[in-house]
């Protein structure tokens, strides 16, 4: 670590906020460094992204992004790539695909509902929200006895498009709703979906 075993160097003393004080304290304890060296480390890696022209904030959330989708379940492929499989296997065995992307989709549902979070289907509105880059424009809302996903991308291709409607038409199962209103067509997804009831 920067810092760690330069004594002759001057040391200069600046102000910083106590609760981030007093957390950073911790980091350095549990990692074995002073915090002396931990906090020029710091510094050493701000000056370092700076004269890379990166914004530290931008890579933290863009890292972020990636933990998120990595414990979700999510891997990242070629967006080409995906649309063209997407083409091949709904033209080859289309009830199959549907079936296998509507079981995706509860079993998403599920890992969000098991997780532990306050509220999963937010959890799952938020993570969703940055996943999908691929999307012109994402919503699910959902919450007492209604829920929608509205989807839009000039980019998806048609199988694509009836594939993951059918992964939300799945999302919405799980998460103990059933579509009542669905217009699908190339680029163009959007679910209406109502609580189900007890004897569903």
């Amino acid at each position: 670590m920067v810092g760690s075993s330069d004594a002759k160097v001057k040391r200069k003393t600046f102000v910083a906020r106590e609760d981030l004080l007093d957390r950073l304290s911790k980091v350095a304890d549990e990692r074995g460094y002073s915090l002396y060296a931990l906090v020029n480390d710091l510094l050493d890696l701000a000056l370092k992204a700076d004269a890379l022209g990166l914004d530290l904030r931008r890579v933290l959330d863009e890292r972020g992004v990636l933990e998120t989708a990595k414990r979700a379940g999510f891997v990242l492929a070629l967006e080409s790539l995906c649309y063209d499989m997407s083409d091949l296997v709904y033209e080859k065995a289309k009830g199959k695909a549907l079936k296998s992307w509507f079981e995706a989709g509860v079993w998403l549902a599920k890992r969000y509902v098991t997780s532990g979070v306050k509220d999963p289907l937010d959890a799952l509105r938020r993570d969703l929200g940055t996943f999908m880059w691929n999307a012109s424009c994402f919503s699910l809302e959902g919450g007492g006895d209604k829920a929608s996903v509205s989807v839009f991308s000039p980019r998806f291709s048609e199988a694509y498009t009836f594939l993951l409607a059918s992964l939300f038409e799945g999302l919405l199962s799980g998460f103990g709703y059933e579509v009542a209103d669905r217009e699908v067509f190339k680029g163009n997804i959007r679910l209406e979906a109502v609580r189900k009831t007890n004897n569903a």
